[in-house]
């Protein structure tokens, strides 16, 4: 009888300890999830406003290692977001691979910029199709399909997508890199 209790209570007290170090593992003070340093409440900051355009926009893959784009669903259809949401655009008339937006331009549509390598997420998305384009800056723009990636600064909320169709030429990209001018993917 007193073997049968020395080992409930070796079994108890080890239980306790192996609960005491998954509690210390789980309880991290570390959160990525918004570690990026971006909010959601306002636009991100225009390029030109006195910081590099390496920095005009938040490089939302400050939060770990790699920058994940995701994607969105709403009643225009499935399109491309950063991590904390912020629709993304791409501008017809820019060349593959290369942005003719600058200046007074990206005030209104800054670039997405980063100084990490970046993939993507979600439903139809082509990893393959992630790459970024060096602007005349010396800043590094994220492309999907070959197309430089926007923010809208009239956007000032998750999933706004306030910018499509602006000027006829700014839209939507969607996950497979189309245009999204009225189709939906």
């Amino acid at each position: 009888m007193l073997h049968t209790t020395s080992l409930r209570t070796l079994g108890l007290g080890l239980s306790l300890a192996a609960l005491a170090t998954f509690s210390a593992a789980c309880s991290s003070s570390s959160d990525d999830s918004s570690a990026d340093g971006s909010t959601t409440s306002a636009a991100p900051k225009p390029a030109g406003s006195g910081s590099t355009a390496a920095s005009s926009a938040p490089d939302s893959a400050a939060s770990g290692s790699k920058l994940v784009l995701k994607t969105a669903k709403g009643s225009a259809g499935i399109w491309l977001t950063d991590p904390a949401g912020r629709t993304l655009y791409l501008n017809t008339k820019d060349k593959k691979t290369a942005s003719n937006c600058y200046d007074k331009c990206a005030k209104e549509w800054p670039p997405l910029t980063t100084t990490k390598p970046v993939t993507v997420t979600g439903k139809y998305t082509v990893p393959s199709s992630v790459g970024t384009i060096t602007r005349t800056d010396g800043a590094k723009q994220v492309t999907y399909g070959g197309h430089p990636l926007y923010y809208y600064k009239g956007d000032t909320a998750p999933n706004e997508i306030k910018g499509q169709g602006v000027d006829g030429k700014w839209f939507l990209i969607g996950p497979i890199a189309n245009i999204m001018n009225g189709s939906k993917p």
